[in-house]
């Protein structure tokens, strides 16, 4: 099939009915230009032009395609002006899926200035723990979560953590302070539905442990709560917390096993261009 480099050139050269003037204007030689016409004419099984000197007369079946390749010129040129577009103006519908933390601490403070520099952006923030299905959900960018990514999409380092396990002071006076990991199996242990093991990757280097949680939260405000009230330990990074240690709320147990440089990722469907509406966001608030 011929390709659609060739019905250019061709719609040139007809226009002009000349190789030299099709030539300055697609900046390609005149051999170039008559080799591909003469391709296009073999692959249709028709004659495109009558030749006579350095004149090109076109054939009544050459007159024919010109107007189909002069609508689809047309359409050709509107969608490369519509794509110049989407560089210049993102627009369109933004969905950020967030972390609670990260929304409040990143996106929030600055989401105003953001709003008024890309105003034909329709934003939707979704608040949540887990990492988006990009392929079958509406989401664009997923910002603030330690889970590593599939290999259908982009993950970027946005910071990085040290975890911590931690309980109550009432449940470490009733059931005692763990001193190795594997002593953790005899303890109550509260999980998060994205990950109900304890994730090697939030342990250093070399230690690996699997422990069936006594209690499962699909959030981590609940997973706080309830170590604070003395149901178990519970593994989170620092920053999440940092208040709660502070007060003595909750008390740090076994941080000589903790990683204490784990990534924090926001992640973006792999496309061979970034979107522009991603790519705005990506470069104004990271």
């Amino acid at each position: 099939m011929p390709d659609l480099d060739r019905f250019e050139i061709f719609t040139y050269a007809a226009q002009t009915c000349s190789l030299s003037q099709a030539s300055k204007h697609l900046q390609l030689t005149k051999a170039s230009i008559s080799k591909q016409i003469k391709k296009l004419e073999i692959d249709l099984g028709i004659d495109l032009f009558l030749r006579s000197g350095q004149r090109l007369h076109l054939t009544d079946q050459g007159e024919i395609l010109l107007q189909q390749c002069l609508r689809l010129k047309k359409e050709l040129d509107d969608t490369r002006t519509i794509c110049k577009t989407f560089h210049a103006t993102p627009k369109g519908l933004l969905y950020v899926v967030a972390l609670d933390y990260f929304a409040k601490k990143l996106i929030y403070p600055r989401l105003n200035g953001f709003m008024k520099k890309y105003p034909q952006l329709e934003i939707i923030i979704d608040i949540s723990e887990r990492i988006p299905d990009f392929e079958h959900e509406q989401a664009d960018i997923a910002v603030g979560f330690s889970l590593i990514a599939p290999d259908n999409i982009i993950q970027r380092s946005l910071t990085t953590t040290r975890h911590v396990m931690c309980a109550s002071p009432a449940y470490l006076k009733k059931h005692g302070e763990p001193k190795t990991l594997n002593g953790l199996k005899e303890h109550y242990y509260i999980g998060h539905y994205a990950r109900n093991e304890i994730c090697h990757t939030h342990l250093k280097s070399g230690h690996e442990m699997k422990i069936k949680p006594a209690l499962v939260l699909n959030n981590v405000t609940g997973m706080i709560e309830c170590a604070k009230v003395g149901l178990g330990i519970v593994q989170l990074p620092y920053y999440l917390l940092e208040e709660f240690l502070k007060s003595g709320e909750l008390i740090e147990v076994l941080s000589s096993y903790q990683a204490t440089n784990a990534p924090v990722y926001y992640f973006y469907p792999k496309f061979r261009h970034t979107q522009p509406k991603v790519r705005c966001f990506i470069d104004y608030f990271f």
